[in-house]
């Protein structure tokens, strides 16, 4: 994500990441509100409970045991992040979630083992647009207070978009201010530290602007969008494939059912593989995943 969100997409150590720990809640199905599941055409999601009309909803994030949601209302940078609990088979309404009351945020991601949150976030910086890496931690008491990740190149860089793989792999998109324009990085879990965040490299990343990235658990795929040419126009969305020691398989385009001549940018898959969620019309959107992607 970035100064724009359409269709829809860290040089210091860091705190404790522990990388496997036992998780807090064991996997479980998500109910999806109730909500008759979509099929290969985008409908808007969760209309009335967390889709509204009179706000922008975007960046989704379901808990891996399916009894927690984040998503974000408002339009950048004025976004906060939204909470949602179930208690038994009732969901509470939406409510800031507690990290997110004193500062603007966006762009939540869970952990594989839903243990950690993280999240974008202008935390204590006067520029409420110069958004870094932040991430909270679930305990049996809740969410604890929120600690800084990474912080790259002061408020020229800014960091958005955290995606987790098993292990806690954390992939971003770093935003150069400046240039208008975004590189994918990568950050790996080492014993209780993060590594320093490296530049993917080619042919994932281009001398054009490459951003957003969406890795699934297994760390097996890569959905991102890039501005590079051959596409539809703009950002476009498109998807590269693990083939192991860092190499990624040349990025192939998803087509006009996920590009326009507009920019395409955040791309999400629901924690079961199920679903893809798109963030369009100021509203989140839904589809079967099914085999709409490219394999490898």
């Amino acid at each position: 994500m970035k100064p724009v969100i359409v269709i829809a997409v860290l040089s210091i150590f860091i705190t404790l990441c522990s990388c496997s720990r036992k998780p807090v809640n064991e996997r479980s199905a998500f109910d999806y509100f109730g909500q008759v599941h979509p099929g290969d055409s985008a409908e808007i999601f969760a209309p009335g409970i967390i889709s509204d009309t009179a706000t922008r909803e975007s960046a989704l994030a379901i808990s891996p045991s399916g009894k927690e949601v984040f998503f974000v209302r408002g339009e950048w940078p004025d976004t906060k992040i939204m909470h949602m609990v179930k208690s038994g088979e009732k969901w509470s309404s939406p409510d800031t979630a507690e990290f997110s009351k004193d500062c603007r945020a966006t762009e939540p991601a869970f952990s594989p083992d839903g243990r950690y949150l993280y999240f974008s976030t202008s935390k204590g910086k006067s520029d409420i647009r110069d958004y870094n890496l932040w991430r909270t931690e679930k305990t049996e008491a809740g969410w604890l207070t929120p600690v800084s990740l990474f912080d790259i190149g002061g408020d020229s860089i800014w960091e958005f978009h955290p995606s987790v793989a098993k292990g806690g792999s954390l992939y971003f998109c770093y935003w150069d201010v400046k240039n208008s324009t975004g590189d994918i990085y990568f950050s790996r879990c080492i014993t209780d530290k993060y590594s320093e965040p490296v530049k993917i490299d080619t042919p994932v990343n281009t001398d054009y602007s490459d951003a957003d990235p969406f890795v699934d658990e297994e760390g097996s795929y890569m959905i991102f969008s890039s501005n590079k040419p051959g596409g539809y126009g703009g950002h476009d969305q498109y998807i590269s494939f693990n083939t192991g020691d860092g190499v990624w398989s040349a990025p192939v385009n998803l087509g006009l059912k996920f590009n326009t001549k507009e920019d395409n940018y955040d791309m999400d898959i629901s924690p079961d593989g199920n679903f893809i969620f798109l963030y369009m019309n100021d509203d989140i959107y839904w589809m079967k995943k099914g085999n709409l992607l490219p394999s490898h």
